[in-house]
């Protein structure tokens, strides 16, 4: 077989082994050995790529791509937009921008001015200034700014938020940290979840605890399906670098 017709065949395998991995059709095996080099260029441009967007490698290289491309556009967008109209949605789209660029002490500046009056509860704008605040180095403020939207929206007391919340009692030194990670994994028991409370307990000294996390992450990740594994590749990697340090 002519070397051409062994590159075409790899292509289709490899796009095989992720047609299967992530629960295709069947009938996507035939279309990519049937037709090997047609069929892989169906795949990609059908299944491949519009699930590359949503992973979190893929979305990292967009958003790579498009800093690549035009680093200032976002900020420059919004920019323009709160001067010609400065309401408080576009005041905290700039905040947004001003964070996207590394900027967290401006950014906490228009978020507090956005989450005030009669949008002093309004969720999207206390979430954002409580992110600014943690990327600003101003863990015992972004708690205080959490509890004030959990206040106001109990509802939001889970996931990315409740997450959040006890990263930024630890960052703090509260005492109530711990009891709050616990609360988050009883609740949401995601891998993020469980990776951040073993790291919690990891810089604690409560190794065994940690370590406990870490391999429920990995016993998990193992009976998992793809998506999930894909989705969560961050706390998995991560969980298995902090038990190989743990070990060595």
């Amino acid at each position: 077989m002519p070397f051409v017709g062994l590159v075409h065949l790899a292509i289709a395998a490899f796009f095989a082994i992720h047609a299967v991995r992530s629960g295709q059709p069947s009938y996507w095996l035939f279309v990519l050995f049937a037709f090997p080099l047609l069929g892989s260029i169906v795949y990609v441009f059908a299944i491949y790529l519009p699930q590359l967007r949503y992973t979190r490698g893929g979305m990292r290289a967009a958003r790579a791509v498009q800093s690549l491309v035009d680093p200032d556009r976002e900020l420059r967008e919004a920019g323009g937009e709160f001067d010609r109209t400065p309401t408080a949605y576009n005041r905290a789209r700039l905040g947004a921008a001003l964070l996207a660029q590394g900027d967290a002490d401006e950014a906490i500046g228009h978020y507090r001015a956005a989450a005030s009056g009669p949008y002093a509860n309004d969720a999207s704008f206390l979430e954002g200034l409580a992110q600014a605040e943690l990327a600003g180095g101003r863990p015992a403020d972004a708690a205080a700014t959490l509890e004030r939207l959990f206040a106001a929206h109990p509802g939001q007391r889970r996931g990315a938020l409740a997450i959040a919340h006890a990263e930024a009692l630890a960052g703090a030194g509260s005492g109530e940290a711990r009891s709050a990670f616990e609360a988050v994994v009883a609740n949401d028991a995601s891998t993020e979840a469980r990776y951040k409370y073993g790291a919690f307990l990891l810089g604690r000294g409560d190794e065994l605890g940690a370590r406990r996390a870490f391999e429920t992450v990995l016993r998990d990740a193992e009976r998992g399906h793809f998506h999930s594994r894909e989705l969560n590749r961050e706390w998995i990697a991560q969980s298995k670098a902090e038990l190989k340090r743990m070990d060595a």
